[in-house]
């Protein structure tokens, strides 16, 4: 059980992240100042101190859960197990659930992958798929060892293509459901081998 403390610091936490988001959707994160922050937040500079180095320190933080998150959805994918799925007309449940997880955090991906934030977030949520690609093809090589193209060339053209849904779904703001967008996926997949 938590103790009233450690609900506090999270509320309080949750405050300055909230009204960051709300600061970077109309500013550019280099003039976000502490100071913008403990003013929309209507906290004190010592409680922004007691959570987080700087603004640096509070878009890392909050980069990191955000992937935390989605490699807790992508771990659990199994590339052989989903298209044997998808081949039955199926839609992969756990595919359905790295949209989902997409759809509930789209402000979190919106504002990190926006104009006013030029720190570096799609870069490195490139390098996160990249890593998290390139650990599947390892785990499953079975699956991957007809394969005849550099596995560097692979996978960057892989994640370019799921990164490029990823931003035109958040571009068309979310109009089609998870299911859809993990359908839509899986159809391109599918397309794609059949070139």
């Amino acid at each position: 059980m938590k103790s009233i403390y450690s609900e506090m610091n999270e509320q309080t936490k949750e405050k300055i992240q909230s009204n960051f988001l709300q600061l970077l959707q109309n500013k550019h994160f280099m003039n976000i100042t502490v100071r913008d922050l403990t003013t929309q937040a209507k906290i004190n500079r010592g409680t922004f101190y007691l959570h987080y180095v700087d603004k640096y320190d509070l878009l890392a933080q909050m980069e990191d859960s955000l992937l935390d998150g989605l490699e807790l959805h992508l771990q659990r994918i199994k590339p052989q197990d989903m298209l044997l799925v998808a081949q039955k007309g199926e839609i992969p449940t756990l595919s359905i659930e790295v949209f989902r997880y997409i759809q509930e955090n789209a402000h979190l991906f919106e504002a990190f992958l926006g104009a006013n934030n030029l720190s570096g977030f799609q870069k490195r949520l490139k390098q996160f798929f990249m890593n998290h690609f390139v650990q599947k093809m390892e785990q499953n090589r079975e699956f991957f060892n007809h394969v005849t193209i550099p596995q560097d060339y692979f996978s960057s053209f892989a994640i370019s293509a799921f990164l490029g849904l990823i931003e035109q779904w958040l571009e068309n703001n979310l109009t089609e459901t998870p299911e859809e967008m993990a359908n839509m996926y899986i159809q391109i997949i599918f397309f794609i081998k059949k070139i």
